[in-house]
């Protein structure tokens, strides 16, 4: 059971929603303390088949999650900047999620809410240093981390106590769900990759890629960078296409050997050891 801060008071709580093991243990959450709230999704244009097929079972199981939309969605942003969301240019958070979420908030209560949000301190280190209640100046309110101490055994737990299934793309080998893929994929997510997305990729690379080319001609110098590519290399100077990193991720440690057969995904519900699934109420 969650720790209700004293500080809730009678403020509308909005719960952020993700499609994400984290986020929809914070819904069960909040439904098991008896706290009113809204869930609100940010669809960014640029998440899995699977996950909206998941919020969609979530809105069966647990109940409404509104959803809102970005100015550009993740496609038309890329087009419009003629490149990716990169290490030190994540627009992808501040204008896909962050902006269209706090004009939600901005419509309930002229803004007075507070924002409920599914991190968990073992996920990272800045996020164990992450208070589990604030007054948020960057965000313009309230935010409220009430899973912040929960472990992975408590969010399975929660599930499970609901009989509310994990997103599929877990039971796939899938560390993160949200903005599929994410430019922090790891390895194995990479290589996990379908051939629709890979492709849809290599498609947007070569045409940004040919857009700032034609900007060069226009101002020279606009883009430091000549090619536009999904994944950025550790290495100064190098880049490469989506192609050329989908081969180097089915390479073993060190990125020189392929493997001989594919090898079984490590993470997601591999990584927890629980890969059966809770049942649902049509298998009961």
């Amino acid at each position: 059971m969650i720790d209700i801060p004293k500080d809730l008071a009678d403020m509308p709580v909005v719960a952020s929603v993700s499609g994400g093991k984290d986020s929809t243990a914070l819904m069960l959450a909040l439904r098991e303390a008896g706290v009113p709230f809204r869930a609100v999704f940010a669809d960014t244009g640029w998440e899995a088949p699977e996950t909206y097929a998941y919020l969609d079972t979530l809105r069966e199981m647990i109940g409404p999650i509104d959803v809102v939309n970005p100015k550009r969605d993740m496609l038309d942003s890329v087009r419009h900047r003629a490149g990716f969301p990169a290490r030190m240019q994540r627009w992808c958070t501040r204008e896909l999620k962050l902006k269209p979420l706090r004009a939600y908030h901005d419509t309930i209560n002229g803004g007075e809410t507070v924002s409920a949000m599914g991190i968990r301190a073992d996920e990272s280190e800045s996020r164990a240093k992450m208070p589990v209640w604030a007054d948020d100046d960057d965000w313009g309110g309230y935010v409220w981390r009430p899973l912040l101490t929960w472990s992975i055994g408590d969010v399975i737990a929660i599930h499970r106590r609901h009989n509310v299934p994990m997103n599929p793309l877990y039971h796939g080998g899938a560390e993160r769900v949200g903005c599929y893929p994410c430019i922090f994929s790891r390895k194995e997510e990479i290589r996990l990759l379908p051939e629709w997305r890979l492709a849809q990729i290599e498609a947007l690379e070569a045409e940004t890629t040919a857009e700032r080319a034609r900007r060069n001609a226009e101002t020279p110098g606009r883009y430091a960078h000549e090619h536009s590519t999904f994944f950025q290399t550790r290495t100064p100077g190098q880049t490469m296409g989506i192609r050329e990193i989908h081969t180097w991720s089915q390479t073993d440690r060190g990125g020189k050997q392929l493997h001989l057969l594919q090898p079984i995904p490590q993470g997601g519900c591999m990584r927890w050891g629980t890969c059966e699934a809770p049942p649902t109420k049509a298998d009961e």
